[in-house]
């Protein structure tokens, strides 16, 4: 759906509305209440350019049998292909090059119809910006540095079981929510400020957010950047993140310590198959905490995927080797994750697929499976869980 109001430089006009469904009963009550005819006799002020209200999303759901690595079941999924969402995205001319932006989306439970995210009203993105031809300047709720340059890399684009989101700080707690340290701590960032620039096939980017916690003092202050280059065969980027510990973690007198993440990887096209391959590492503060044989101290991730094309669909591999550091004395957890995917295209917006995953931990290791939103937790150390679904996705 798309609402345009105004044209460039021309004389004011009353709001049009260009729909993709018919309107005719909501356009009847609007006439019977007048609401048309006030529009029509108080037309909008002359507009610099064109603006437009665009409504888009996914419904993805699919049956998924899920095991933990002690018991097993049956579920309706919500997220294990793509994350159901619901969004408006609107973009203003005003001229000169210039526009302003915005995007509000949630995120949604298509079996349960509750909102994810913890529950945010908009908890996948929420802000509002200015762009030119070749840069960017937002304030909101949105995607990190660090989480585009993962998903520039990753076949599934941070998508279906075995993606990238199973790396150092989204693999130890897959049922936190928005603002926890763990699942997606750093993948949207509340309070934040994302500036981006481009020049021919490289962008750079830099983000800035206040963690607005006076105690624990600083925590969650969030800064990051990535450099990425993209053309029509390679993909490289590079992704640093500088957070502080966030409030769950620490005691509430404490002062927030800092804590890094760093990612580099590249993609190349051979044509009938895209090969990714990179590295993730996680290094969390072991200040204000109790140091236990469970306490993670580092974490290490390298990958490789590929993308394949066939016929109506393709196929996403990935294979990712993870290892988490542990105190002296204590074994470091390693684990193997596995996925693959097969999506076939019924239409440019409807995809039925296949996808299964497994982590195959050692003795001292715990990491989930993740998919888009939906995730298998470990049993216990030493547990691999995986999981298989059969979804269908439709966008809109």
């Amino acid at each position: 759906m798309r609402y345009i109001a105004g044209a460039a430089h021309g004389p004011a006009r009353p709001l049009r509305c260009f729909c993709t469904f018919p309107l005719e009963t909501n356009l009847n009550k609007l006439l019977s209440s007048g609401a048309l005819a006030l529009l029509a006799a108080a037309p909008l002020t002359q507009a610099h350019a064109q603006s437009s209200v665009t409504l888009y999303g996914v419904v993805d759901t699919s049956l998924t049998r899920a095991d933990n690595g002690n018991n097993g079941l049956w579920r309706l999924d919500s997220g294990a292909g793509w994350g159901s969402r619901l969004g408006f995205r609107g973009t203003e001319d005003l001229g000169g090059g210039l526009k302003a932006n915005f995007v509000l989306e949630q995120g949604f439970d298509v079996s349960t119809g509750t909102l994810q995210q913890g529950g945010a009203t908009f908890g996948r993105a929420a802000w509002l910006g200015l762009s030119g031809a070749d840069w960017e300047a937002r304030v909101g709720r949105q995607l990190s540095p660090m989480a585009l340059s993962l998903l520039a890399v990753d076949p599934g684009v941070g998508n279906y079981w075995g993606n990238l989101q199973s790396t150092g700080i989204g693999s130890n707690s897959p049922n936190s929510v928005a603002g926890d340290a763990g699942h997606q701590a750093t993948a949207r960032i509340n309070n934040s400020l994302l500036g981006r620039w481009t020049t021919g096939a490289l962008t750079a980017r830099l983000m800035l957010a206040p963690g607005e916690s006076a105690s624990p003092k600083g925590a969650g202050n969030y800064h990051g950047g990535s450099l990425t280059y993209q053309d029509s065969q390679w993909v490289a980027t590079l992704g640093y993140s500088r957070f502080r510990q966030y409030a769950k973690d620490i005691p509430v007198t404490a002062n927030a310590d800092w804590q890094n993440e760093l990612t580099f990887a590249a993609s190349y096209n051979f044509g009938p198959v895209r090969l990714a391959s990179g590295y993730y590492r996680f290094d969390p503060s072991e200040q204000n905490k109790v140091i236990t044989a469970t306490t993670l101290l580092k974490s290490e991730s390298v990958w490789v995927g590929g993308t394949i094309p066939v016929n109506n669909g393709q196929i996403l591999l990935q294979v990712i080797r993870a290892k988490s550091h542990r105190t002296a004395g204590v074994a470091d957890g390693t684990a193997t994750i596995l996925g693959a995917t097969y999506e076939h295209f019924l239409s440019k917006r409807t995809v039925v697929y296949v996808s299964g995953g497994i982590v195959k931990n050692n003795d001292t290791s715990n990491i989930a499976l993740v998919g888009s939103t939906a995730a298998v937790a470990a049993a216990g150390l030493g547990a691999d869980p995986k999981a298989v679904s059969f979804g269908i996705r439709h966008s809109f």
